[in-house]
């Protein structure tokens, strides 16, 4: 395919950084988010409204772009975690994780036996359409799946060194608002109560061999949480490019009018 998977990138150090889309559906995105130079963008089908077909559409162009389709899913289910990743997805993110058994029971959903319950097909996205020797297929597949798991509670918060210990996932990610709210500051992540919160989950996630991820609606805030450890790191979204940029253009005239 001439393109090193998301998790090869991070397995080697290296600080990758993308975007959350939630509203624009067109499959042109993806070849857009790659021509900026993105590593990856966040398919967000937890607050979002894409259908099945809509992230297959945008995984297939992304791959096509040389971009990485990471897909938020609404909750932990088979069917949620298979449908994104056979029709393409380098990863999942998966919000609001609070226990040990939950990061388990994703891990299962995920990965292909014998570390998972995963089923099994191979004349998909996700194996470009071939017919691959099944058995080297499904441990290829195993090896470059992306698992990121949402840390974004305060009950998540409190059990995040369990569920770092969990076999298969592959980072911790902060969900800086939701954290906020749970903790009785919502919106202000820049209380110590939060702040200090964001920066445990990314010392736990560093000290169990996993990666530190987080999602930055302020843009600005991103070369911080880099410093601090993160490498998995969403910076704003279609959203605040679409309207911040346009309204950015507009203040720019705005004198003349």
């Amino acid at each position: 395919m001439g393109r090193v998977a998301l998790i090869d990138q991070l397995r080697e150090g290296r600080v990758v950084v993308g975007t959350m889309v939630s509203q624009v559906r067109t499959p042109a995105l993806a070849v857009m988010l790659a021509e900026a130079g993105l590593d990856f963008f966040i398919l967000d089908c937890e607050h979002g409204s894409y259908s099945s077909e809509s992230v297959a559409d945008l995984c297939q162009m992304a791959l096509e772009a040389g971009i990485a389709p990471i897909v938020r899913i609404p909750q932990i289910s088979r069917e949620t975690i298979l449908r994104p990743l056979d029709s393409g997805a380098d990863g999942i993110l998966v919000p609001q994780v609070e226990t040990a058994e939950e990061a388990k029971e994703v891990v299962a959903w995920a990965k292909y036996p014998p570390l998972g319950r995963r089923g099994a097909v191979v004349r998909r996205a996700h194996a470009r359409y071939t017919r691959p020797p099944g058995g080297a297929f499904l441990e290829e597949r195993n090896r470059a799946t992306l698992v990121a798991v949402q840390i974004e509670s305060a009950k998540g918060l409190a059990n995040c060194e369990a569920i770092a210990e969990v076999e298969g996932v592959d980072s911790l990610f902060v969900g800086p608002f939701d954290l906020s709210v749970s903790l009785g500051h919502p919106g202000d992540l820049a209380h110590p109560e939060v702040s200090g919160a964001m920066r445990r989950i990314f010392d736990v996630a560093k000290a169990a061999g996993k990666v530190p991820g987080i999602h930055l609606a302020d843009a600005s805030k991103g070369s911080e949480w880099i410093k601090s450890g993160g490498r998995l790191v969403s910076l704003g979204g279609d959203v605040e490019f679409i309207v911040d940029g346009a309204r950015g253009v507009l203040d720019g005239v705005r004198p003349l009018l």
